[in-house]
């Protein structure tokens, strides 16, 4: 049976896969000086599929006997995954703008920008995007469970010692 650290390492190197695959092939359609936008959405996803995989490989390459240090830990993935998740929605909010927000869609339909390949790539891409959110947002509570967890128990195993005389 798997761990509950190997669980969430497991879920962050599908993540980083999910982010590579979008990052190389679906936001990768336009020459990257003719849209900002998709340079924006490749360095999200180039940059959230690195910390994924940084984490994720700390389960099997990093241990400490000592709890203090695995908490903290834990603490900064928290602060990792709320940064990775709010830069995913940012992403996902660019590659919507591009494909049905702009201010053109007034005077032109959308579609005539991208070849129907390059829309269905944007639409990949969106769904990946929303993929990615799901993941970190399941990470994030499993690892916020994790500490509250962890932290309580070490709070009531110091203050049950501080009682007895």
């Amino acid at each position: 049976m798997l761990s509950r650290k190997e669980i969430v390492s497991i879920l962050l190197l599908l993540t980083a896969m999910i982010c590579i695959l979008n990052a190389a092939l679906f936001c990768n359609i336009m020459p990257i000086a003719t849209s900002y936008e998709q340079l924006a959405q490749q360095t999200i996803n180039a940059g959230t599929a690195y910390i994924c995989i940084l984490y994720a490989l700390s389960t099997w390459v990093y241990h400490s006997n000592y709890s203090e240090p695995r908490r903290q830990i834990r603490y900064v993935l928290i602060a990792m995954l709320i940064l990775l998740i709010a830069a995913n929605l940012a992403g996902l909010v660019t590659v919507v703008k591009t494909l049905f927000m702009s201010d053109l869609s007034e005077a032109m339909d959308m579609r005539d920008l991208f070849s129907s390949f390059g829309y269905l790539c944007r639409t990949v891409a969106a769904v990946l995007f929303v993929i990615t959110l799901l993941l970190l947002i399941i990470i994030l509570i499993i690892v916020t469970i994790t500490a509250c967890n962890h932290s309580w128990s070490i709070s009531s195993r110091q203050d049950s010692k501080e009682d007895l005389p």
